[in-house]
């Protein structure tokens, strides 16, 4: 019974805006977008909505330290334009899983063993969802309005097979 949906705007870290301004907000910066987006914002309820601000981090130099190892968010947070947040953590418990029940050494080496399977991989989706977010946000609006043009004409194909790189490149290949 319940949908949920993102209106992103990018805002200067910390900047406030009381709930009964949401509307007014949106409207002012989906000014000129079609009808359906008006709508859904005209029927936004500010008792019921929820502002969110969303920062990544830079990718960390570590994910291990001693028998402590960081999974998911915590060890990589990143914009979530490419939804992968979810899917990651989902690779990360299974990698390490799998170093931690393989393992005749320690566990220290089964943590060092994860590290370095999923290191490169969290820090590409990272900066990788950075450039889109920077893309898709109106960060710099002639790139994003040359994003939607090409979003109108591409086919559908070579959106699933981007998605189909991200999945082929994971840990539960």
């Amino acid at each position: 019974g319940s949908v949920l949906f993102f209106l992103d705007v990018p805002l200067p870290l910390g900047e406030p805006v009381a709930a009964d301004q949401f509307v007014a907000e949106l409207t002012q910066f989906f000014q000129g977008w079609c009808e359906p987006v008006q709508a859904l914002i005209r029927r936004l309820s500010p008792v019921q909505t929820n502002r969110i601000p969303i920062h990544d981090i830079e990718p960390l130099q570590s994910l291990v330290r001693g028998r402590v190892a960081l999974l998911g968010d915590s060890g990589h947070s990143a914009a979530p334009d490419l939804g992968q947040g979810g899917c990651q953590a989902m690779e990360d418990v299974e990698v390490l899983v799998r170093y931690l029940m393989t393992t005749n050494v320690s566990v220290e080496d089964a943590l060092k063993r994860y590290e370095a399977e999923r290191k490169q991989r969290t820090t590409d989706l990272v900066l990788k969802a950075r450039k889109r977010a920077d893309q898709i946000h109106g960060k710099d609006w002639n790139i994003t309005e040359q994003w939607y043009e090409q979003l109108k004409t591409e086919r559908p194909e070579a959106v699933t097979g981007a998605i189909a790189k991200i999945i082929l490149g994971s840990a539960l290949r």
